[in-house]
């Protein structure tokens, strides 16, 4: 069972796949967390809608991907996939997804400015990322970008 809402977000310092050095605690205000594996099908639907969240708002919130894969595999995944927010290695010892108790990729942490978890979903759950999306944008002070205006998705997708 994932971490809920309310929740206090454990703390991790992790790599991105190119070596630099992020720790959850060095960032201010929001935070995005996308946990991924690279051969996850859903994964493959999910994040390109969340890298166009990261284009809407991305300058007042921090997105990053946590992959469960070597650094070459999320490089090619990000290239592949058009995936520009920091890609952050949890392989080989899951030890950051473990301490998330994430058990299906996708899943997806909102952390407040507090370090508590604001938003949690599993799996593509379109009506939940519309949610997620509008939210942002409150936060963030735009107008909401469409998600899913020119594409056709399933409701759900399980992970």
């Amino acid at each position: 069972m994932p971490l809920k809402v309310g929740d206090k977000a454990p703390g991790f310092t992790l790599r991105d796949y190119e070596g630099r050095e992020f720790s959850l605690e060095g960032l201010e205000g929001y935070k995005l967390l996308v946990f991924y594996k690279v051969t996850c099908p859903t994964c493959q639907l999910t994040l390109p809608f969340v890298e166009r969240m990261f284009r809407a708002y991305g300058d007042r919130i921090h997105f990053l991907g946590v992959v469960q894969d070597p650094a070459e595999e999320a490089r090619k995944f990000a290239g592949n996939y058009g995936l520009t927010f920091p890609q952050l290695v949890d392989a080989p010892d899951y030890k950051t997804s473990v301490d998330y108790d994430v058990m299906v990729v996708p899943t997806i942490y909102l952390i407040d400015p507090e370090g508590r978890i604001d938003f949690v979903e599993e799996s593509f759950v379109k009506a939940s990322l519309e949610e997620l999306n509008e939210k942002l944008a409150r936060m963030a002070g735009r107008e909401v970008n469409p998600l899913f205006e020119d594409v056709s998705v399933p409701a759900f997708k399980a992970g």
